[in-house]
């Protein structure tokens, strides 16, 4: 089971790394059309790429360090599913939504999934120890 949630954990999050790096590289672009992108936004967006790749980094971490990483997981994980939450938001405020944003707010929210996973594989090694 620990090695399941590994796998899962990294896998799952290597969308972030990949996002992270493309929008770091393309700016906002990645998003939207060069006509409405102003310096002020495109810069903000690239830090906001930074954080996503960091996600996955943190991830990595978390990872390997199961038994360890329970307040940082359920912390990351938390703000995720709320970036989700506000992406949701933005919909029911603008009545439509591109469907890759609808997408990942899913899939941002769905992250709160490892939260319980997470405390499931730690009570197992638990009482697997000698």
């Amino acid at each position: 089971m620990k090695t399941v949630f590994q796998l899962v954990l990294v896998v799952f999050n290597i969308v972030p790394l990949l996002t992270g790096v493309a929008v770091a590289v393309n700016g906002a672009e990645f998003f939207v059309s060069p006509e409405v992108i102003d310096t002020n936004f495109d810069a903000q967006i690239r830090v906001y790429a930074i954080w996503f790749t960091a996600v996955f980094f943190l991830s990595l971490w978390m990872a390997f360090n199961i038994e360890q990483c329970g307040p940082v997981l359920r912390i990351v994980f938390t703000l995720v599913a709320l970036a989700g939450l506000s992406r949701f938001y933005t919909m029911y405020v603008s009545g439509e939504f591109p469907p890759r944003q609808t997408v990942a707010a899913t899939i941002e929210v769905a992250t709160l999934l490892f939260i319980p996973w997470h405390n499931y594989v730690r009570s197992k090694l638990k009482t697997a120890a000698p």
